[in-house]
Order: C-alpha cells, then sequence, then structure tokens
C-alpha cells in the first residue's frame, strides 16, 4: 500500500489517495478478464460517461435555461466503500438482463459468479511487512473495483431518480451524467438539486455524496472541465486545472520514440479543441505551446504541429462489418523504440 498526495487540497492537509498495487498478485490477470466481460453491459447505461469529451459532445445538444443550475455530486471515498458482497450480486444481476452477454463470455452466469468471489474474497495489502485484511471492501488498484463500483452507484442512482420522480410534485434532474465517482446534473432550482442530494445520501449507509454548486457567475467545475451558463441557451465549456498544476512534461531529450513526443502535444490539442467552446480554443492552444516551450521544444514545430490538425479533416471510422475493408486494412507491427538504433 502506498499514498499518492492530493496536492491540489492544501485545505485538507495535503490528504493521501492510498493504492493498493496489484500487479502480480494471484487475481490481477483474473480480474481484467472479467472487466473485459462486465464493461460492455455497463456501458449500455446511458448516465455513464466514457470520458469529458463525451459530456461535451452530449451537453453540446441541450437547450439550458438562463435560470436553471448546475451541481457536482463526487462520492466520498468510492472504492473502499463499496460493499463487495452486495456489489457481487448487483454485478450478476445486471449481466443476467443482459441479452448481448453470450456475445462476450461462454461462461455462464454461475461460473462468473465463481471468479468474481476468487477474486474478491480475501482482499489484502502488504504495510511494513504485515498482511492486513480487506473486510467486504476492495482496495483501489484492483481492475475489478472499477466495474464493481460502477455497477453499484448504476443501480442505486437508478433507484434514487426513481425516487425523485415519484414525489409529489416530482423532483425531476434534467440531466444526470457520471464518471466514475464524479457527476454532473441539472435542476430548476438549488432547492431541488440539494433534496436530490438527500435521496442520494439515503440509497445505502456506506454510499455518502456530497454536492458542489455553481457559483455566483453560473460557472462550475466537473472533472476537467470548467461549465458556464451564460444564459444564451447554451454552455460554455473550456479546459479547467487544478491550482497544484506544475507545467511539467515529457522533455524533447527524453528516450521516446520521437512520434511519441509528437503525440503527447498533439493529444493536447485535440482535447483542447473537442473540449472548449470557440471562444476559448486559441487561448488553450497558446497555454499548451507556452508549457511545451517552457519544457525544451521548438516554437516552430509546436505552431506546425498545431497547423496539421486544424487542417486535417476527421478521418471516416473503419466499417469493422464489412470484410473487404478489414483486409484493406495495412497490418503493423510495433518493435520496442531504441534510442540510436
Amino acid at each position: 500500500m502506498y499514498g499518492a498526495v492530493k496536492a491540489h487540497k492544501p485545505e485538507k492537509n495535503y490528504p493521501m489517495r492510498i493504492v493498493v498495487s496489484t500487479i502480480g498478485s494471484p487475481p490481477y490477470g483474473l480480474s481484467s478478464y472479467l472487466v473485459e466481460i462486465i464493461q460492455h453491459t455497463l456501458n449500455k447505461n446511458k448516465t455513464r460517461l466514457k470520458n469529458s469529451a463525451s459530456f461535451v459532445s452530449e451537453a453540446r445538444t441541450w437547450k439550458i435555461s438562463a435560470t436553471e443550475v448546475q451541481v457536482s455530486y463526487d462520492v466520498v471515498n468510492l472504492y473502499p466503500s463499496v460493499p463487495l458482497k452486495e456489489a457481487t450480486k448487483v454485478v450478476l444481476d445486471l449481466l443476467k438482463n443482459d441479452n448481448g452477454l453470450k456475445k462476450h463470455t461462454k461462461l455462464t452466469i454461475a461460473e462468473i459468479q465463481i471468479l468474481l468471489e476468487v477474486c474478491l474474497s480475501k482482499c489484502y495489502f502488504l504495510w511494513n511487512s504485515e498482511i492486513h485484511m480487506l473486510e467486504d471492501s476492495g482496495p483501489i488498484g484492483l481492475s475489478l473495483m472499477v466495474v464493481m463500483a460502477e455497477a453499484f452507484l448504476q443501480v442505486l442512482e437508478a433507484k434514487a431518480i426513481n425516487e425523485a420522480l415519484k414525489l409529489q410534485p416530482p423532483l425531476i434532474p434534467l440531466s444526470f451524467f457520471r464518471y466514475v465517482d464524479d457527476s454532473h446534473s441539472r435542476f430548476d432550482n438549488m432547492e431541488f438539486a440539494d433534496h436530490f442530494l438527500e435521496i442520494l445520501n439515503v440509497q445505502h449507509k456506506n454510499i455518502k455524496y456530497t454536492i458542489e454548486r455553481e457559483s455566483t457567475n453560473k460557472e462550475l467545475q466537473f472533472l476537467d472541465i470548467k461549465i458556464t451558463n451564460p444564459g444564451n441557451g447554451k454552455y460554455e465549456f473550456d479546459v479547467f486545472r487544478k491550482n497544484a498544476i506544475t507545467n511539467v512534461q515529457v522533455k524533447p531529450t527524453s528516450s521516446h520514440d520521437p512520434r511519441v513526443l509528437k503525440g503527447i502535444f498533439k493529444g493536447f490539442v485535440h482535447r483542447a479543441i473537442n473540449i472548449c467552446s470557440e471562444k476559448y480554443v486559441d487561448r488553450e492552444i497558446e497555454f499548451l505551446i507556452n508549457v511545451f516551450i517552457e519544457n525544451g521544444f521548438e516554437n516552430d514545430s509546436l505552431q506546425k504541429m498545431v497547423n496539421e490538425i486544424r487542417k486535417k479533416p476527421s478521418s471516416n471510422p473503419v466499417d469493422l462489418t464489412n470484410n473487404a475493408t478489414i483486409e484493406n486494412i495495412p497490418q503493423r507491427i510495433t518493435l520496442p523504440w531504441i534510442p540510436g538504433v
């Protein structure tokens, strides 16, 4: 067990995020195998977000009123709080109700249950050369904990939303989307948002939510996005960075394939274009260029990559249902990069 310092939380005296590395442990490979099976079922939930770009893509379709409010709900200590025995039953119930499960595995529900219990029945960590056991909870670091927590929250939040809709008058979230333990929701007023928090917090004694409300100027930070409601019917989006940012990036002298070095910068530029509203794109790209110059990159090469990305048309997705198309895809073998060779 080790701790990653939360440098962005000085108000809490820099707490640590506790992580247990499970690489090489008995359930490591089996856990990854089960994750691949379960993910397909969980991805069918419409409230689940793949990343911040998928949220922005969805939110750009909304009609936003000038008076509505936006809030972010956060689950306190998610992974250690998930009761594994209950979560296992939830996962199995979701798989039973998934008609497409057989497309992804030949295992039966009973066999999946056995394998889940093999991975989760004994959760432990090493601390000061001593092995400690966890009762009915799992550590951050085991890949299977991600899908166990996701499944448990999907069912819990669905119950909360159904309860809210049955109130008189109904309490209707205008939208609700979640990425891991952070969720974004909209309501007609802040009283509804606070009431929904109360409903969330009575669903299970282990799972507790906190709320972050939008500021007085209608801004809210969610994931790595700053969301603003300017009152014109649409949200505005900008990249959000915590105060603990160091601007440290990979150096051009690093022993990486040069294409990897370029790819890191291009990835940031793509994120800026995909997330930022038009009025913020140029400012974000200028910030990225300055950061990479600060880390030793040449301005001309960075500007050239930005121009390439902006001029490049979006490529059409490959049709994986067409055998002729698949046969025409060049096959590639990737070798490790060895500097100087």
